[in-house]
């Protein structure tokens, strides 16, 4: 049975790989956040809350769970307050990642990162992996330091980029740009 470890489990990717995951009887799932679960479901995987921006917390977690496969769907994604807490975002961004690496390279783990095309300036995509980044934001410049980190970590690793990713998860603890449009649309004010 293949262990799999996703970071960033309250988040909407983070619920969404958890209910996947769970349909398949050859993973055992765990999924990690900051705080309580407020993913609905609370079968066929176990919740541990992490930190991952404390690297001993994911030494510990990683000690126990001892990952087959690690998703880290964790990030700071909201590009102003990148831009006003840019600590805060460089130690979720970058920081962590690199505690999540060394971690993966200790215990053999596969390291699946998402990031995003944030990494790029949007003038001549679409792009491909060979594209040259230039990111514009202080988020696409967090996400861009933390995909050097994976692609020079000795573990196994992949690096999925989203374009844009939205929904509806359990316990919602912000909106998402559907929802703002169409509260926008139903209040009479311009989607600007």
């Amino acid at each position: 049975m293949k262990k799999v470890l996703i970071t960033g489990s309250n988040g909407l990717l983070g619920q969404k790989l958890i209910y996947q995951l769970i349909g398949y009887p050859d993973y055992q799932v765990f999924a990690t956040s900051r705080g309580k679960n407020r993913t609905l479901v609370k079968k066929r995987y176990e919740y541990i809350p992490l930190d991952i921006t404390d690297e001993q917390e994911v030494q510990e977690t990683f000690e126990y769970v001892q990952p087959d496969v690690v998703i880290n769907a964790a990030a700071m994604t909201n590009v102003d307050a990148c831009e006003d807490d840019k600590e805060g975002c460089w130690k979720l961004n970058v920081e962590a990642v690199q505690y999540l690496v060394s971690a993966c390279e200790k215990y053999n783990s596969h390291l699946i990162h998402v990031s995003t095309d944030f990494i790029f300036d949007g003038k001549s995509g679409p792009y491909t992996e060979e594209s040259e980044p230039n990111p514009l934001s202080y988020y696409g410049e967090s996400k861009l330091a933390a995909e050097e980190i994976v692609k020079k970590s000795l573990c196994k690793w992949s690096i999925a980029r989203t374009v844009l990713v939205y929904g509806v998860v359990d316990n919602m603890s912000r909106s998402n740009i559907v929802l703002w449009a169409k509260g926008a649309l139903e209040s009479g004010k311009p989607l600007t």
